[in-house]
């Protein structure tokens, strides 16, 4: 016969491991039920609103003049570009403006062949250095750096301290 927990906690565990998800879920109920609720002391909130405030910098008039004058030319300036593209079609021949597009986009395709044939170059240069550091010889001169660096690290360490002191 199964012995049946007094406390609540217990009887959640119990109710968990038994797999009954529905008294564990009741008996949890009941367990948080009987936790006392604390809530923080009274001034609290007013203390963290106060330390987190900044500090009020007072805005000059030099710089409401200069956000004014921005935001004076940035309308104008979203005024009159409409305007200028309408102008330049008929001063600009639009031939020229295909043109300079199309070598435009030649000169880009040149630059990213140049980049992916830099990358072609370093791609070679690392399978070169990862065989030679996969032969036995690489192997055996990367182990012997490692033990080189390893060992000017030991002594190092054990003459630093003295240095210090002194």
């Amino acid at each position: 016969m199964p012995r049946m927990p007094q406390d609540a906690w217990a009887e959640w565990l119990e109710a968990e491991r038994s797999g009954a998800l529905d008294r564990a879920d009741a008996a949890l109920r009941e367990a948080f039920a009987g936790v006392p609720r604390r809530s923080p002391a009274p001034g609290f909130q007013d203390r963290v609103l106060h330390s987190s405030r900044l500090p009020a910098m007072p805005a000059s008039r030099r710089s409401e003049v200069w956000v004014t004058a921005g935001l004076l030319l940035g309308a104008l300036g979203l005024t009159a570009a409409p305007l200028a593209v309408v102008g330049g079609l008929f001063v600009i021949d639009p031939g020229r403006v295909i043109a300079a597009l199309a070598r435009a986009c030649v000169g880009i395709g040149e630059w990213l062949n140049a980049g992916a044939s830099i990358w072609g170059v370093l791609i070679r240069a690392g399978g070169a250095v990862g065989q030679a550091a996969v032969s036995p010889a690489g192997s055996i001169l990367l182990t012997a750096a490692l033990l080189a660096a390893s060992m000017a690290l030991v002594v190092l360490n054990r003459y630093l301290p003295a240095e210090r002191s002194s």
